[in-house]
């Protein structure tokens, strides 16, 4: 709170006793929240979502860079919130519950790929790197789609959960391209990943289909403008619409340059989580093995090494959950990562500039999307909020479905770190670049000059 007050980010004030909504019913997520339910039912599906907020005195990005993300990477954090909602669906199944007293294998695996180190998958230390490739300095603010293209290329790391994203761009979904995009495998000799520590981790390892059919979990990203300066009331409908939908896994978004990952909505109420608060990292702390006291019969009381989210000085890092077959595991103490506070705003207060996030683990899924938004969510705004094409229009280029840059990158401790900027992209335009563009580009240039990412030539 202290914090919160000595900048112009918004302190967390609003707690579930001030919520008052009678608007029913609620749509958060593809589920439907009644009137019977109550406004309890909407504060349970909150805090069952991950909530990643600002963290502070985790090691230094690239290792001279920034220890914190406060003020800069607000958009990070909710692109992380996305994702953390599309592996539980993946991993897990839609609408998980969260229970503080019980955690499984599973999640905490799945929580442990957005820890603050520089060897989690999605940490922020991966994000704001890879944001490097996208022409923003570490430290520097995130847009929506800018978020989007950054998801699309560390899911090319994830073997586990083998997710294909596709990124529409120029407010058009094309069918075509994302059903390539879902049946295309990345190569065998794509990118790999040079971790500070040496060692080289292949970003895919499953066998690819020989006849390159088999579907892989779509998630579908799309970058909207919805208005000039503030969004237009016109789309209000369609956004009630899109979250009805099952495949709904939200909007990241926001007010200008505060980033929100908005969940739900009642009428015109958008209900939200907010990165804006400033943690420390998290530490760990040990429990005996269940089954080992189980099998002995005795109650030994559990091991736990309190977190002090006060008065912070030192923390150790953290490790690999070790395997559940050793005699003592470390368990995430994941209370700071689920939220204890509703917030929502009007809708008209929202930022025109936003990303929807659509998630289809089967084909099947992805055709009752297909379905569902032209009967539904696309006639239900008059402009639609995007346009949808079975095919792809000769006009464009032709598509080519991100498998991974063919060229290894050595990330290098960060130089010159820029200063936060907290400009907007608000134009949304292919930021693939190819590998010669990079090879001669000016802008890659200036990217070696600083120290941010060496490119190697294979």
């Amino acid at each position: 709170m202290v914090e919160t007050s000595l900048t112009s980010e918004p302190p967390f004030c609003d707690t579930f006793e001030r919520i008052s909504i009678d608007t029913f019913p609620i749509w958060a997520l593809g589920k439907e929240i009644s009137k019977e339910d109550g406004i309890d039912a909407m504060k349970k599906y909150m805090t069952s979502r991950f909530w990643f907020t600002y963290r502070r005195n985790f090691s230094p990005i690239g290792g001279t860079g920034p220890s914190t993300d406060q003020y800069w990477g607000c958009m990070l954090r909710c692109a992380q919130m996305l994702l953390g909602e599309v592996l539980l669906r993946r991993h897990i199944g839609r609408h998980f519950e969260w229970d503080i007293e019980k955690t499984s294998d599973v999640y905490e695996k799945i929580l442990q790929m957005f820890f603050d180190e520089k060897d989690a998958l999605y940490s922020i230390h991966q994000i704001a790197q890879m944001g490097v490739s996208e022409g923003k300095e570490v430290s520097e603010w995130f847009g929506p789609n800018t978020a989007a293209q950054v998801i699309k290329k560390l899911t090319i790391f994830d073997d586990w959960s083998n997710i294909a994203v596709h990124v529409a761009l120029d407010n058009i979904l094309v069918k075509q391209d994302a059903l390539t995009m879902a049946t295309t495998y990345p190569s065998e000799d794509a990118v790999k990943l040079i971790m500070e520590n040496g060692l080289v981790q292949k970003h895919y390892t499953s066998t690819v289909p020989a006849n390159g059919t088999e579907w892989r979990p779509l998630l579908l990203m799309i970058p909207l403008r919805l208005g000039l300066t503030s969004i237009n009331s016109c789309y209000l409908s369609a956004i009630q619409e899109f979250f009805k939908l099952p495949q709904c896994v939200g909007i990241i978004g926001g007010k200008p340059n505060l980033a929100h990952y908005f969940v739900g909505i009642a009428g015109t109420k958008l209900f939200y989580l907010d990165p804006h608060h400033c943690r420390p990292k998290t530490s760990k702390f040990f429990v005996e093995k269940e089954q080992q006291q189980q099998s002995s019969g005795d109650s030994t009381p559990e091991k736990v090494e309190k977190i002090d989210d006060n008065g912070f000085h030192e923390l150790e890092d953290l490790e690999p959950l070790p395997s559940q077959t050793s005699d003592v595991y470390t368990k995430m103490n994941d209370s700071t990562y689920h939220c204890q506070m509703m917030q929502w705003m009007e809708y008209d207060s929202i930022d025109p500039s936003l990303a929807l996030a659509l998630f289809c683990e089967t084909r099947e899924e992805f055709e009752n999307l297909c379905d569902e938004l032209q009967k539904t969510t696309l006639t239900a705004s008059n402009p639609p909020m995007f346009e949808f094409l079975e095919k792809r229009p000769k006009y464009l280029p032709k598509f080519e479905p991100y498998t991974g840059v063919i060229m290894k990158i050595e990330m290098k401790e960060f130089d010159d770190i820029g200063a936060a900027n907290s400009k907007i992209d608000e134009d949304f335009e292919v930021l693939d670049v190819s590998v010669e563009d990079v090879e001669t580009g000016a802008e890659a240039d200036d990217v070696a000059e600083d120290g941010d990412s060496e490119i190697v030539e294979p």
